[in-house]
Formats: structure tokens, sequence, C-alpha cells
């Protein structure tokens, strides 16, 4: 299977060469470089092409997009320790949800959305004008076309999420050099529209040949993601769409939960299952997927043989790891003075080893670390917080580490583990949610019977029912439908998933809940603010297009 997606990188890289030239200015040399007589000859190279809407999906696993929805949230956080990861105190303005218009992230999750539109644009436009010119045969071309809207449907979402006043481009030959800004609602409403007349196009085969492609269940699982966020998004909750969208899917008999949890994020996982649409990472070929860089210690080097020092940045807050049972074999066990830890997990936590078993030792260690110069991520044992402030001093060993993918040994940089943008258990749990918020029941059977399946895979007592204690809002007791919130994070952490969870659950305001304690003068904690919910449009696009309005609040 592998060796296929590697052949379908080779084919995205070539796609970039012959029209990323293209990818700006459309002019009389789109066709006097890209013409039937020398490339379009077959469906080969029209695939080949179509790669080129796909490369655009490369900075997900590991960029800005997932800085602003998981950096943001009780899953991660980028702690200041000392002159590492200062970076202007952008990381902390994230955690802290005070973040400005000036920032980065803001401006570089922009370009993903609307590079990958442009690119689909593009494409769209191109095959239609070869099916007009009698080039292209029209019945390959509608699928194609089809996947594209599809693909095109995917960056929009991310953009109606984060944004939700946006530019509305979606046809190239048309398109202005500065358009104006659409409110959420008509973006939403042509999205919808436009999904709804796309997806039923898509081909229904699952296997090699639409592995990381937008087939008709990758197209009604993303249905599904905004019909679950409609009530935020428009506010008119869409709960009877979300089960038929799932149902789709869940009916189909083409998708089902991995036995093994991990084989999901294993280096070797492509063909799961579970995977609905995924992107094919290869160290070599498709780069982007940078977690053992981001998240592991300087030290880590040694217990993985990696190739190159990681950044010791990202790793995730103690409530929300303490949300796990003891016994969740999502949740793994931490390393001991004993040994290293033997039992893998969504964290990497506890005493840390090199490949040859001895504890790695940290010889700059803050000289306030419970645990010295001895390697311990959350300084499990210690009775000291797992972290012990935003910064600027955080322990340089402090925080459990993201583990969830696996880490190759010997592993460089980038990671060949392909990142599921929608996998099965995803679109399980949004069928229960629905059920849930239709029914008020705290012990509805059908929504129960459907978590419980995923817990039962994770080696945890079945729930009786769904409600109880906020992960991070324990002293509050139990609310409608906590655990069940819960079971969302556990399931699907570090998947871009919280933010959306957090503000449709009607808890993104409570971040001072999960909010570590911060030292720096100027630091701002920015609480109760519903316009928060958006991320401002960064300044340089601003200053690049005087017809675009700044979203409320900034």
């Amino acid at each position: 299977m592998k060796s296929l997606l590697l052949i379908k990188a080779i084919m995205v890289g070539f796609a970039l060469l012959v029209i990323n030239q293209s990818c700006t200015d459309l002019d009389e040399e789109l066709f006097s470089e890209l013409t039937p007589d020398n490339f379009y000859k077959n469906e080969a190279e029209f695939i080949a092409a179509l790669g080129n809407a796909y490369t655009q999906l490369g900075g997900y696993g590991s960029g800005d997009v997932y800085n602003l929805q998981e950096t943001t949230t009780d899953e991660v956080v980028v702690p200041t320790r000392g002159s590492d990861w200062d970076d202007g105190g952008n990381w902390r303005r994230l955690h802290l949800h005070s973040w400005r218009f000036e920032d980065g992230a803001t401006g570089g999750a922009w370009d993903f959305g609307f590079n990958g539109v442009t690119q689909c644009n593009l494409l769209i436009f191109t095959f239609q004008s070869l099916v007009d010119a009698g080039d292209m045969d029209p019945v390959l071309a509608e699928g194609f076309i089809a996947e594209l809207r599809a693909l095109r449907g995917f960056f929009y979402w991310q953009l109606l999420d984060l944004y939700g006043n946006v530019p509305l481009v979606n046809d190239w030959a048309t398109a202005e050099s500065a358009p104006a800004t659409k409110t959420r609602q008509e973006v939403y409403n042509w999205l919808i529209a436009d999904l709804e007349e796309a997806v039923p196009l898509l081909s229904k085969e699952v296997g090699q040949s639409t592995y990381a492609r937008m087939n008709y269940y990758a197209g009604m699982t993303l249905l599904a993601k905004i019909y679950l966020n409609s009530g935020v998004y428009v506010g008119t909750p869409k709960w009877n769409e979300v089960i038929t969208a799932c149902d789709e899917i869940i009916n189909s008999g083409l998708y089902s939960l991995e036995g093994n949890y991990f084989a999901n994020f294993n280096v070797d996982n492509s063909g799961s299952s579970e995977f609905i649409f995924a992107i094919p990472y290869d160290e070599v070929y498709y780069k982007g997927f940078n977690m053992p860089m981001q998240t592991l210690h300087y030290g880590s080097q040694f217990t993985y043989n990696l190739t190159a020092q990681p950044w010791n940045g990202f790793c995730s807050l103690e409530e929300f790891y303490n949300s796990y049972e003891d016994g969740d074999l999502r949740k793994g066990a931490p390393g001991s003075m004993e040994g290293p830890s033997t039992v893998r997990g969504n964290f990497v936590a506890g005493y840390q080893y090199s490949a040859g078993g001895v504890i790695i030792e940290d010889d700059g260690a803050d000289a306030g670390d419970p645990d010295g110069i001895n390697l311990n991520f959350g300084n499990i044992g210690s009775g000291q917080p797992q972290l012990n402030e935003l910064g600027p001093q955080a322990w340089r060993q402090a925080g459990v580490r993201i583990g969830k993918w696996e880490f190759a040994n010997g592993g460089t940089p980038d990671m060949s583990n392909d990142f599921a943008i929608f996998r099965y258990a995803d679109v399980l749990l949004m069928k229960a949610e629905a059920l849930w918020r239709l029914s008020s029941s705290a012990t509805d059977a059908d929504a129960l019977a459907v978590v419980n399946l995923v817990r039962e895979r994770a080696d945890v007592d079945p729930l009786t029912s769904l409600d109880g204690p906020i992960s991070f809002a324990i002293e509050d007791g139990s609310v409608p439908g906590g655990e069940l919130f819960n079971e969302l994070g556990r399931e699907m952490a570090f998947e871009h998933n919280r933010r959306q969870d957090l503000i449709r659950w009607g808890l993104w305001e409570d971040n001072d809940k999960w909010t570590l304690p911060f030292n720096n003068p100027g630091d701002v904690l920015i609480a109760d603010d519903p316009n928060r919910r958006l991320f401002p449009i960064n300044r340089d696009k601003l200053s690049a297009n005087p017809n675009l309005i700044q979203n409320p609040g900034y």
C-alpha cells in the first residue's frame, strides 16, 4: 500500500512542476504550455494534475491550522521555556486567547485555506475548458470536477470555521483581485448547497485508487462535520442531518474500527479500516508532518535515535491527561525510575530513557525542577504540577508530550505516518452526539451504545450515563453530556477537533479554567469574550485587500 502512496506523492510533485506556474495568473500561457498535445492525454495525467490541489493539504498535520485549532484549547499548550518558544509571545497569546491580528498564525491558516481554494478553482476551470474544447470526456470530467468541488469545500470549511466572514471565490475566470468579505451565513449557504450537489457525484469506491482522495464517504463526512457545527455557524442546529450523513458511512459497511487503536497512528498506517480521508505523508516524498520536532525534548533524540534534535515545545495539560482513566489503553503508562514505559499511549509521560536503557539527563534543567537533571515528562510522581507555568520559566522538561503518532526509530524531522483528516471513530461519535442532542437523555440507549463501542476498544468500562463533570471543571459537578464531551477528547485528541468541540459545547469562554499561571509582563487572559470564537483577519491580508472587513472585537 505504501508503495502506491509514494507513487502518488511523486505524481503530486510532478503536478506542482507543470501547474504551479499558472496558479496566480490566468492568461493565454496556460494553454500554450498545457495542451492536449503535451499533457491531459489520458486519465493518469488528469489524476496527476488533480494532485496539485491535494498538495495544499501538506500543511494540515503540522502548521498554522493545527496551531489555531489545538494550541488554543485544553489539549495543547506551548509554554515559554526561558529563551525557547517565546517568539514575541505568540504561543502564550494563543493559550490566553489574547491573539492579535498581527500574529502570524492567523495569516498562515488563511493562506492554507485560500491557496487550496485557488488550486481547486484553477483545476475546475481547466477541466471544464478542456471539455468545452472537445479535448476531455465530459463524463470523466464530471467526476474530477465533483472531487475538486468537495476538496474545495474542505478548504472553505476551514475558512468558515476559523474566520467566519471571508470572501467567496468559486470561479477562476471571474475571480476578482480584491474580493469583498461575505457573511458567515452567505458562505455557509453556498458551501452546503455546493457540497450537497457535488458529493452525490463522487465515487463510492474505497481502495487504493481513492485512498487519500475525496470520495463519496469523505464528502459525506465533511457534510456531517459542517452540519454538526451548524448551530455555531448560523444558529440553526442540523442534528438529523448529522445522523443521516453518518449513517451513509456506517451503513456502507466499508469502514470499521481498527482492533488496535494505535494502528491508526503507526508509521505504516496507510490503509487503516478507519481512514475515510487521509494525508499520505512521507519523510522523503511528501513532507510536512513534524510532530516529533514540535513536541519532544532535546534529549529525546537519544530515545528514538532521531537524525535531528527536537525543539522541546508542544505538550498537553494536566487536566486533559487526567481525563483518561488509568488502564485506558489510549492513555498509556508513564516511565518510572525502574524503567521506561512499556505501554504506548497518546502521551509520552514520565521518565525518559535512551535507546540504550539509560535515564536521559538534561544538563540544562531548571534549578527548581523537582526531578533535577533526570528527564521526567510531566514530573510524574513528584507531587508537583505537570506544568509549573506558562512562562517565562516553564521547566524544560515540564508537561507530558504528544505521543499519539508513532515516532520511527532513526526518524527524520518529517514523519511517514499518514494523517487521518476524517476517521470512522469520529463518525461514530458525531452520530452519538447528535442522538444525545435530540433525545436530551443522559441514558439514551442508542447514543450510549455508539459511545461504548468506541470505549470498548480502549478497554474501559462502558458508560451508563452520558452526564458527568467536564474534565477541566470537576469542581462544577456533573453537567449534561459531560462524559460524552470528555470522550470526544479522549478518542480524538490532537486531531484538530477540540476547538470546535469547546465552542459547540459552550465551553470556549471557560478558558480561565484551563489556563496555566503566567508571569510575563503584558500577558493578558481574555475570557468570556464570544468574539474570540473567530480569529481576526490578519493585518497583512487587510493591507493587501481593502475590501476585507475585520471580524468584530479586533
